[in-house]
């Protein structure tokens, strides 16, 4: 028999009981079966009632499908509100079912139906929790005139199968819905700094006019220094400048020059190899020290000269340099060099060194840094010191936001004006620092004391009563016991393993054959990933540190903010971080089989604060193997350390 095959619009409803096996555990075969069939019962009722058709059951659930999507949506309210009604009656035998829907062209073979779009369908499901409706913002777009229905954002979902993140919304279909926050924004809202912007500015006018500068932007833990950077970033792509971006790092373990030597990965990431290969010229012996994969990409760099030490880093600087303003010439550079307070003694007088000839180079180098943190024992507050005196770099401070912007960024986090109360509690509780601001709001909102059923501002709202902790670090805990506790784990674990890091890394971690993890599977672990991305918690980068191993394609993550990486390591005992550490040595050994000695310096970070609990031997074979590298590139300051340590 040959089977008829069509192609057309259609929506797809998919519905599962949540915890299934437990019922019958619960209540027994017979009785669970009773419920089956009451299950069973309404939902076939409903979907006749809207035009559905069956397709298939399918163990715990339903196919079923829609030539209306308004139709589908309005069956998916129905059987809610119809299995609700049921375990009102039915208290002692409680039902949960989720919901999923999608819309798209499938192929119809005889009574069955194939295509993306019905895979979506059944992945969305998975996603959705007892009670719950998600669907896919095409069914939204084909339904949002329809008065009565109300969805809520509930961020991008990754779905098995799909390269691409889904957007999910919620249909609600309770008449007194739980109170809901409005969407949260995916990105901070910028506001105020007008006037830091506009020096900022006008020195991208000095670069195009080819005269470059050194700013070194300070301020407290969470002001916006970073982000200040990312705005003047885009700024500058789109007048051409291409922007580039490096980290310095509090792990002891990150590799010397390691900003510049993100900067160099990402630039051998977003221009061609010719270009790369022009930009490097004669110096290509001496910048491969820093990043050796080029000579993997170059097999014609010679080898590099053999100087005496005290001329072979100034040799390696100005070649350094030479590199920098070949690039320039050909493109003018932007480069962002963040969290100089941890940066070591060799980076540190690099930067000083390019900063000597920037103002002949179209290249503005905005660096930042924790003015908290400038102790006179780290390098940075004599390098800032020598850098201003000489005006090398000029010195950019962020303060704290006045109330009136506070106002501004609750008005663009929540889109709608704030209560007076509301900003006066909220700027009294954070005196104004950005992050802690964003902290609070999204505290206040996900406890649900914010904002009323249609997200808007509860007319009850009494500050008296909202409760803001004190401190950011007991906010973003609090924020964390939100997260599922899997999600949390996940997270605690990514954050022994530093501020960025790689989804092969977290995944060798959880891999119980390895035997340093719990054993979690790959969906698993990306839902834990995607929970803690909706959160705001990390954020995902396609320029990953270069610490971190990130390969070309890699799905490759940092925290949103260095405080919520310290707030969940501080949780950890001693004994727990340490044999954490040894874990992550263990994983990056095994990620990085073949390519181990050039992990050394992140290896040897690992195994020195796994304490006791590593092989001895093995912490000094990469402390050792750390120094060596560190000489091999002229960074002798962190030689020294790694054979101290």
């Amino acid at each position: 028999m040959t089977s008829e095959r069509t192609l057309r619009l259609i929506a797809f409803l998919f519905t599962d009981i949540v915890g299934s096996t437990k019922l019958t555990q619960t209540l027994g075969d017979e009785v669970a079966q009773n419920v089956m069939r009451e299950h069973n019962r309404i939902l076939r009722e409903q979907v006749a009632r809207r035009h559905g058709t069956e397709v298939k059951a399918m163990g715990d659930g339903f196919m079923t499908t829609f030539d209306n999507v308004q139709d589908g949506i309005r069956c998916a309210v129905d059987i809610q509100q119809a299995i609700d009604a049921y375990n009102r009656a039915h208290p002692q035998q409680p039902i949960l079912v989720r919901i999923g829907l999608n819309a798209g062209e499938a192929i119809q073979d005889e009574a069955d139906y194939f295509g993306s779009a019905v895979i979506a369908a059944a992945r969305i499901t998975a996603k959705a929790e007892g009670g719950q409706i998600l669907v896919s913002n095409v069914v939204k777009e084909l339904v949002a005139t329809v008065p009565d229905l109300r969805f809520v954002d509930r961020g991008r979902f990754r779905l098995k199968g799909f390269d691409e993140r889904w957007r999910l919304f919620e249909v609600v279909w309770q008449e007194e819905a739980p109170a809901a926050a409005p969407a949260l924004v995916e990105r901070t809202p910028f506001v105020g700094r007008e006037a830091e912007r506009a020096d900022l500015r006008r020195l991208l006018d000095q670069v195009a006019r080819g005269q470059g500068a050194l700013v070194m932007i300070g301020g407290e833990p969470g002001v916006g220094k970073t982000r200040l950077a990312e705005e003047i970033a885009l700024e500058a792509r789109q007048q051409g400048l291409l922007t580039l971006a490096g980290h310095c790092y509090e792990m002891e373990g990150a590799p010397p020059y390691i900003p510049f030597v993100e900067i160099l990965q990402a630039t051998a990431r977003v221009v061609s190899p010719e270009a790369l290969r022009d930009a490097l010229g004669d110096s290509a012996p001496e910048v491969a020290k820093l990043m050796p994969e080029l000579r993997r990409l170059f097999p014609d760099i010679p080898a590099p000269l053999e100087l005496p030490p005290e001329q072979e880093r100034f040799y390696l600087f100005n070649s350094v340099r030479e590199y920098v303003e070949r690039a320039a010439r050909a493109q003018p550079l932007l480069l962002t060099v963040e969290d100089l307070h941890w940066a070591d003694e060799p980076t540190l007088l690099l930067l000083q060194h390019l900063a000597q000839r920037l103002s002949e180079m179209p290249v503005l180098i905005l660096g930042t840094y924790r003015d908290v943190e400038l102790d006179v024992n780290r390098p940075l507050a004599r390098t800032l010191e020598e850098l201003v005196r000489q005006r090398l770099a000029r010195d950019l401070t962020l303060k704290r936001l006045p109330q009136a912007e506070v106002a501004a960024m609750l008005l663009a986090l929540s889109g709608q004006e704030p209560p007076k109360p509301l900003v006066d509690a909220v700027y009294r509780e954070t005196e104004g620092n950005p992050f802690f601001v964003e902290e609070v709001f999204y505290h206040l909102a996900e406890e649900g004391k914010l904002f009323d059923a249609e997200a808007r501002w509860r007319a009850d709202l009494e500050i008296g009563e909202l409760d803001v902790p004190r401190g950011v670090r007991l906010v973003v805990g609090r924020r964390l016991e939100r997260a599922g506790e899997e999600c949390r784990r996940v997270l605690t674990t990514a954050a022994v393993i530093g501020r960025a890091f790689t989804f092969e890394l977290l995944e060798a971690l959880s891999d119980p054959s390895t035997g340093s993890g719990q054993g979690v599977d790959t969906d698993a672990l990306l839902d834990a990933v995607d929970e803690a991305e909706r959160a705001n918690l990390i954020a995902s980068t396609s320029d990953g540190p270069a610490h971190t191993g990130a390969r070309p394609g890699e799905a490759r993550f940092t925290f949103a903010h260095e405080l919520i990486r310290q707030t969940l390591v501080s949780a950890l005992s001693l004994p727990r971080r340490q044999r954490m550490h040894l874990r992550v040595a263990e994983a990056i050994e095994q990620v990085h089989a073949r390519d181990a000695e050039e992990h050394a310096a992140d290896l040897a970070h690992h195994l020195y604060q796994a304490g006791s609990a590593a092989d001895p031997e093995k912490t000094v074979h990469y402390l050792t193997l750390a120094g060596k590298r560190a000489l091999s590139a002229a960074a002798f300051e962190d030689a020294l350390r790694h054979y101290e340590s």
